[in-house]
């Protein structure tokens, strides 16, 4: 069946997480004694609003599907006066993401992030989608933590690559490289911003980031060549002497993916250090089309000091009798999620970082 009179709508998308999230409340106040002379075609919504967590459902918004997915969560409150149902959801990949790594040995040596992705999905038959490049530089050496839920293991295994596990909230797991999407819509202060916040901190930058590791001795490595990697990269352009040492999750084979995992570590890193949250009117950018987590935005603000490309890390879409129909977005650097079609035009606002230092190496 079809439902479209809500009294609230809450549907937030979100790209770099495990599933999409919505909820929908409904509202009546009726007479109850004449329920029994309506025939059961017009009997109220809230009745009608028998589901329960389990359910699968869609979630269109303006004609578009956004989430396919399930009910998790029923609330039911009534008086003598009103009756009120508020049904709360997630996409589908929400089960296979809390689930436990279900595999015959945990053991994913010598297998690539796409490789391993799809021995993790397999037993719950979830979609993977690649985007993008991939780094699929093989694991020499890949176990996964007992009980450990798929989501956490493709999230370790995938910081080091460069990769970005993500969700589409159309049921598809997304395996996030580097690429390129077209600007897909504006954000203009003083004409299309309704309301905007922004943050601007330093708090997880440093000047330097140190990624370590060792593996094991062979004829062409051993000793310290082996024992002690090293492998140290640029950050940001902070005030202070700062560094952040971090040990490799896993063994590698070479300096060269040494220095990707620390490069890596920069980006992330760096990544933290711009987030503007900018509401809009409508769920449209360019009255076709919603606003989506992934896309391309063009953000100019001068009171927030924008001028730049930006990526949608997520939206939120909501409706209701105060504010009508509205679109939040969380927006970070592009290469936040790995897309390179970007411009800086701000170089105070940091930038991927990842330079190797001179004399790095061990």
């Amino acid at each position: 069946m079809e439902f479209e009179d809500w009294e609230t709508v809450y549907v937030h998308g979100r790209r770099g997480d495990s599933f999409s999230y919505f909820r929908f409340t409904a509202a009546e106040r009726d007479d109850i004694d004449r329920l029994v002379q309506i025939p059961p075609f017009n009997i109220p919504l809230w009745q009608k609003l028998q589901f329960k967590p389990g359910d699968a459902c869609q979630i269109y918004l303006a004609g578009q599907q956004v989430i396919n997915g399930f009910i998790e969560t029923r609330q039911v409150a009534y008086n003598a006066n009103s009756h009120g149902v508020e049904l709360i959801g997630k996409s589908t990949t929400a089960w296979a993401a809390k689930s436990s790594v279900d595999h015959p040995t945990g053991n994913f040596d010598n297998m690539n992030i796409f490789e391993v992705a799809q021995a993790c999905l397999a037993p719950y038959g979830q979609p993977l989608v690649p985007i993008g490049k991939l780094d699929n530089t093989r694991f020499p050496k890949l176990q996964c933590n007992p009980g450990e839920t798929v989501w956490d293991f493709l999230e370790r295994i995938g910081r080091p690559r460069g990769v970005i596990i993500g969700t589409d909230g159309k049921g598809n797991f997304l395996l996030i490289g580097q690429h390129s999407i077209p600007v897909s819509g504006q954000l203009i202060e003083g004409k299309n911003i309704k309301a905007c916040q922004c943050v601007i901190t330093n708090e997880y930058a440093y000047e330097k980031f140190d990624m370590r590791a060792q593996h094991a001795a062979d004829d062409q490595n051993s000793g310290p060549k082996a024992s002690e990697m090293k492998a140290v990269v640029s950050g940001a352009p902070v005030p202070m002497k700062s560094k952040l040492i971090t040990p490799a999750g896993q063994p590698v084979r070479t300096e060269q993916e040494l220095f990707a995992m620390a490069r890596n570590e920069a980006k992330w890193h760096n990544a933290t250090i711009y987030t503007a949250t900018v509401t809009v009117q409508g769920w449209l950018s360019d009255g076709k089309n919603l606003w989506r987590p992934g896309d391309t935005v063009y953000l100019y603000s001068p009171m927030i000091m924008a001028d730049q490309h930006m990526v949608i890390e997520q939206a939120i879409f909501t409706q209701d009798d105060k504010n009508g129909t509205q679109t939040q977005m969380v927006l970070k650097f592009p290469w936040a999620l790995n897309n390179t079609n970007f411009d800086m035009r701000n170089p105070n606002m940091g930038k991927p970082g990842g330079e190797p230092v001179t004399g790095a190496s061990a």
